[in-house]
């Protein structure tokens, strides 16, 4: 996928945002599928397999969601460091396959903070992504976005909703998606 900078923000119907929020929710159904079927694709770091010391990301090919083995530092908690990885984007090997995402060297390190509680709830702020990701506020974009963050978080079982925030700001996160504030939902199925 080609880094799409610059795509025109406009308002979106209701349909629109149902429309949207429905794709998000298949393509976490499918990439919860790809998840436990054990179809992800191995990076390029040497030792990645499917291990205890390794955590999947999920990127995109044709719109499509591509989970990705990346290794796990021993000292460090899965989720965040799947979305550290996550955050510094496909290797250039992988977008050689055709592999990409929102997701590169200029997002590597945007990450502020996560936090699960004992429900299961997770909270995940990162630091203001605009700059670098405009085009993720158009239909195809947020919906992208959030296929690669939801497959990602989802991934783990303990995890049963996750809230984005961006610089502490739920609502700013989800208006620059053109959406209202919300929990994310994992999917049942």
């Amino acid at each position: 996928m080609a880094r799409q900078h610059g795509t025109d923000v406009y308002a979106m119907s209701p349909m629109t945002v149902l429309g949207r929020s429905t794709m998000v929710i298949l393509s976490t159904l499918t990439l919860t599928a790809l998840l436990t079927s054990g179809c992800a694709e191995s990076g390029d770091d040497p030792g990645i397999g499917e291990s205890a010391d390794s955590v999947t990301v999920v990127f995109t090919r044709d719109e499509r969601p591509v989970p990705v083995r990346r290794p796990v530092p021993q000292s460090s908690t899965g989720l965040e460091v799947a979305l550290e990885r996550l955050l510094e984007g496909p290797t250039e090997e992988e977008e050689s396959r055709g592999i990409g995402s929102w997701f590169s060297a200029e997002t590597a390190g945007a990450l502020s903070s996560v936090s699960v509680d004992p429900s299961g709830r997770a909270v995940v702020d990162l630091r203001d992504l605009r700059p670098f990701i405009p085009g993720a506020s158009s239909s195809t974009g947020s919906t992208l976005l959030l296929q690669e963050l939801n497959g990602t978080v989802f991934q783990f079982p303990e995890i049963r909703s996750v809230e984005y925030r961006m610089e502490g700001s739920c609502e700013l996160f989800w208006e620059w998606l053109q959406y209202g504030c919300q929990i994310v939902t994992r999917p049942e199925g």
